[in-house]
């Protein structure tokens, strides 16, 4: 009887024992093949990375729709600059870019729009009225190109930029500008363009000058899937209008607009957030608001799902 009870004992025992060691086994494995997709995403990014850099063509969209939340404050561009909505809206950012040994092109475009149940701010900010209309609506178009001076870095550079409203395209500008870009990634771009003329239309409302266009631009990833699109455009009048009593300081205007994706989440959807800000004089006094607020921040912003492509 205890032979009986000691052989099922030391059964027992292998048993635990060979589990023990099937389990540990499995969890080393599995360690390994961890380390190995480690290594395969990373070699993955890096190929991704050099492909970009290629010389050559590169494009991408990405589009930012369904029911969400949109806003804005002081958007003078706008029939009611003071609204929040819950609607159905439509953000679209797209690039096309040229890439070569001696020369860049780069082109973008990023519009919002958006319908549903908007309430309506007064400059008080109550509530004045809830109606269905267009509440967000923007669009601007960037065109830039540049041939290298010093490596890849320093270039003599152009651009246009064409910023409305979408679908009524009026009040709008358009600049133009020649100088200087310094481009220390493919990513990350500055300009400063010292010859440079804004086009304000409708002229009976607004001022066209001469000036200096400056910015920057930026696309990247800030971590892991969460990607960010930015771009920062000004605009510095060396004149003013005195036929209309403003001084050069009252053209000065700037836009910044930023894209934030957390991309993929499920098969190619994500959720992405679409801010943009303004300081523009000329729009805040040709809707009638009062001087002593013309230099108030102009905001604009859309929350929904996305989908992208790029090559």
């Amino acid at each position: 009887m205890k032979k009986l009870i000691l052989l099922n004992l030391f059964i027992l025992f292998g048993a635990f024992t060979m589990f023990a060691q099937t389990i540990e086994e499995l969890k080393a494995q599995k360690a390994q093949q961890e380390e190995i997709k480690k290594g395969v995403d990373a070699k993955i990014a890096d190929l991704n990375k050099q492909i970009k850099e290629f010389p050559g063509w590169t494009y991408g969209a990405g589009a930012l729709f369904g029911l969400d939340f949109a806003g804005q404050s002081n958007w003078f561009a706008v029939n009611n600059p003071n609204t929040r909505s819950n609607q159905f809206g439509i953000g679209f950012n797209a690039y096309a870019n040229k890439n070569e040994d001696k020369y860049y092109w780069r082109n973008d475009l990023a519009a919002n729009w958006a319908r549903g149940e908007v309430s309506t701010l007064t400059v008080a900010g109550g509530r004045d009225s809830l109606s269905t209309d267009i509440a967000v609506g923007d669009l601007g178009l960037t065109s830039r190109g540049g041939y290298y001076l010093y490596e890849q870095l320093v270039a003599v550079s152009g651009r246009a930029n064409w910023n409305t409203v979408i679908f009524d395209f009026s009040p709008g500008s358009i600049t133009l500008g020649l100088g200087v870009s310094v481009t220390p990634s493919k990513a990350l771009e500055f300009w400063v363009h010292p010859l440079a003329y804004q086009i304000n239309y409708p002229g009976d409302d607004f001022t066209s000058a001469t000036g200096a266009s400056f910015g920057g631009s930026y696309t990247g990833t800030l971590y892991k899937n969460i990607k960010w699109n930015s771009t920062l455009e000004g605009f510095f009048s060396y004149q003013g209008d005195d036929d209309e009593g403003l001084e050069a300081s009252d053209l000065h205007n700037w836009t910044w607009r930023n894209g934030f994706v957390i991309d993929n989440l499920f098969k190619g959807i994500g959720v992405g957030l679409n801010v943009s800000l303004r300081s523009n004089k000329q729009l805040a006094r040709a809707v009638g608001i009062p001087e002593a607020d013309w230099g108030d921040l102009q905001v604009l912003y859309n929350l929904g799902f996305t989908y992208s492509i790029s090559n």
